[in-house]
């Protein structure tokens, strides 16, 4: 049986949710169609055990070279020619059929590069960050899909991009790389994120999130039109039963660029690690 389709997962220190995540994307996959490889880079504990384990016919990569994006390279080194090629965090849950989903406008020539649509569950967040999730919601970005996490390009868009630069932002990056029009957009490939569980955790996200963004505006990859503060707002204003909830987003990413514009050291890696922690063991 062919593959279709090569699933890049970097993985740093995730031995706490790759075994779910090989899980989730292996349920009701006919063997042979998928070339799953995870990029353990730079780990300290047992993420490439627990992925050999949870899925015994991957490609588990061991790599001391730390980042993402040298990971998702090495990646692409063993990927099945002329196939398209799906990048997938190692904490979010998607299944093989919602894949094919997304992978599909590129195996027939539609797009070089698809998204899907995000779901986030922020049913163990703190009642701030889930008002911050439903204010967060209302951006126009969100209609055009999600790359965070999850995205697929076709073998032509991904030599395009890589090798990816040494960016915080990677995601962006791709998503800025291609004309809007090139983009497909699979409302039928659903991914779940699981939203930080506490304030501080949201906090920590969104800084590396938002100083990400303003590298690639600084870089000359600038996002699409109609996106950005101002699309925000109107977006946010139309809908009044949201306005406590688009308050508590204003306040948070106005904490934000407070603790962006005050940064007197170097940035560190700001990986939420409430979500790969057990409920009930961080603070709110």
């Amino acid at each position: 049986m062919s593959v279709l389709a090569t699933v890049l997962i970097p993985a740093w220190n995730e031995e706490a949710v790759i075994g779910r995540t090989l899980a989730c994307l292996q349920a009701g996959l006919a063997r042979g169609r998928l070339r799953i490889i995870v990029i353990a880079n730079a780990c300290t504990d047992a993420t490439a055990r627990v992925a050999r384990r949870a899925a015994p016919d991957a490609i588990v990569l061991e790599t001391p070279t730390p980042g993402k994006c040298a990971a998702l390279n090495l990646g692409l080194s063993r990927a099945e020619p002329g196939r398209p090629v799906v990048c997938l965090d190692a904490d979010l849950d998607v299944s093989a059929g919602e894949v094919m989903a997304l992978i599909a406008p590129l195996l027939d020539g539609r797009a070089l590069a698809a998204c899907g649509r995000m779901e986030v569950d922020a049913r163990d967040a703190s009642p701030l960050v889930r008002a911050w999730v439903r204010g967060w919601a209302l951006n126009p970005y969100f209609a055009r899909g999600k790359f965070g996490g999850l995205f697929a390009l076709s073998w032509d868009g991904a030599h395009r991009v890589f090798p990816l630069p040494s960016v915080t932002a990677d995601d962006e990056w791709v998503r800025r790389s291609f004309d809007p029009a090139d983009i497909a957009f699979v409302p039928a490939c659903s991914l779940v994120a699981r939203a930080p569980r506490s304030l501080k955790a949201l906090v920590q996200t969104r800084c590396r999130s938002l100083r990400g963004a303003r590298a690639l505006t600084a870089m000359g990859r600038s996002a699409p039109g109609g996106e950005g503060a101002r699309a925000m707002l109107r977006a946010g204003l139309r809908r009044p039963a949201r306005w406590a909830d688009f308050a508590v987003y204003l306040a948070v990413m106005t904490w934000v660029r407070i603790r962006l514009a005050t940064e007197t050291s170097a940035p560190r890696w700001e990986r939420d690690q409430t979500t790969r922690a057990p409920v009930g063991d961080l603070p709110r």
